[in-house]
């Protein structure tokens, strides 16, 4: 059927109101991953937080989130974040994640969390495949050895190492009862593919969008430039 001008101009309010829904999506996306990239930073610009390369060589994916309280029950989320594979010799493309149920390292007073997951076994990193994870069930999560406690084994038999900066006062500590979304919308904006999964994200099927080059490079640094261990 040909459109008629008159056609195509009723159309232009719902395809304007489409693209620019689309705009808000991507600048969505690309925030989230500048944030990780900072979440990241500061966490190793401490000693007492800092994740070792020899850690992140034997990761088998990392997930980068901020969390905020002020988020909370905002959006269904408090917070995002973004997932990416260690594919031997580099670090995939950023799957964006939020975070559900508002309470995934939330504690009580605390303003904001930035948090490092590193998953250490197949088992966590086929969790990351799915759409919704249940954060803290079916998998061993461990705090993760810093500089001085590396040489300690315990930290070997968890599926998940999990590294937090908090801000503001806290009070105990939530690693259950939250989950971990796959957001279709906000990686199909990034991507510019309606259908993506994180399998087509984490296999490399993509290419690595600009504003992930950072903490990319990051990533490789850490993980592939001198430790002595490998994957």
């Amino acid at each position: 059927m040909k459109l008629t001008p008159l056609v195509i101009l009723s159309l232009a309010p719902f395809l304007l109101q489409a693209e620019t829904q689309l705009d808000k999506e991507l600048a969505q996306a690309k925030e989230i991953i500048s944030n990780s990239d900072d979440v990241l930073a500061t966490l190793q610009s401490d000693e007492k937080t800092a994740i070792p390369g020899e850690v992140l060589a034997e990761a088998e994916a990392v997930l980068i989130v901020k969390l905020d309280s002020a988020m909370v029950g905002i959006g269904g989320y408090g917070g995002a974040g973004i997932a990416m594979v260690n594919n031997i010799d580099n670090w995939s493309p950023p799957a964006i994640f939020t975070v559900g149920g508002g309470s995934l390292g939330i504690e009580i007073g605390a303003t904001e969390t930035h948090m490092v997951a590193v998953c250490m076994t197949k088992k966590a990193l086929r969790e990351l495949g799915k759409d919704s994870i249940r954060w803290g069930v079916g998998l061993s999560v461990k705090a993760g050895p810093v500089g001085g406690t590396l040489g300690a084994t315990g930290w070997k038999d968890a599926d998940i190492l999990v590294y937090r900066v908090k801000k503001g006062f806290a009070l105990g500590v939530s690693f259950n009862g939250g989950t971990l979304d796959y957001s279709k919308k906000l990686n199909a904006a990034l991507y510019k593919e309606p259908n993506i999964t994180a399998q087509d994200i984490f296999g490399m099927s993509v290419p690595m969008p600009a504003e992930a080059v950072d903490v990319t490079e990051e990533l490789r640094k850490l993980s592939f430039e001198g430790t002595s261990l490998s994957k």
